[in-house]
């Protein structure tokens, strides 16, 4: 695993008498650190360790978190900033890539089919390519895939009209 394949989700602070770590959580993370069982820390580029939650307490306003491996107070005191991280993939989504080669349908008409995909940090896209040989993203999101039949293998698009009238279509 690289560290790019993790995504800061919030920074550890200095053990306290407990044996707890104050952590700081980006807002739109705190469910996602509630149910973790491991973390990442970061102290710097080339110091990361790969740590088991074993103890919470949400009883203040920050949360704290005990850790079941020893040394993490040490390694702490020598950085100024030690930053939370999680696996950048999100293990519910999994890749599309049985869908490269599906037809992409909106409005009962044929836009494309799906060649490749990539993962913009938010959600999966969809790169579509039409008839003509023009290029369509589409971000797989609820919002924009109404629909994917296994068979025949097609997918189809609903609120699309932006999507496409920005791309010519």
């Amino acid at each position: 695993m690289k560290l790019s394949d993790l995504i800061g989700i919030g920074r550890l602070g200095g053990k306290d008498a407990d044996g707890f770590y104050p952590v700081v959580v980006k807002p739109r993370f705190r469910g996602v650190l509630a149910e973790a069982k491991d973390v990442y820390l970061i102290f710097n580029s080339d110091r990361v360790f790969f740590v088991s939650i074993c103890e919470r307490d949400d009883s203040d306003r920050k949360p704290r978190l005990k850790f079941a491996e020893d040394g993490i107070a040490e390694e702490r005191v020598k950085h100024r900033e030690v930053i939370l991280a999680l696996p950048l993939e999100n293990e519910e989504e999994e890749e599309p890539e049985e869908l490269l080669g599906y037809s992409v349908v909106f409005e009962e008409r044929e836009i494309g089919k799906v060649t490749d995909y990539f993962h913009n940090n938010a959600q999966y896209v969809l790169e579509v390519t039409a008839p003509d040989g023009a290029e369509i993203l589409i971000p797989m999101v609820d919002f924009f895939i109404g629909e994917v039949m296994e068979n025949p293998g097609v997918i189809i698009l609903i609120n699309a009209e932006s999507l496409l009238s920005e791309a010519g279509e």
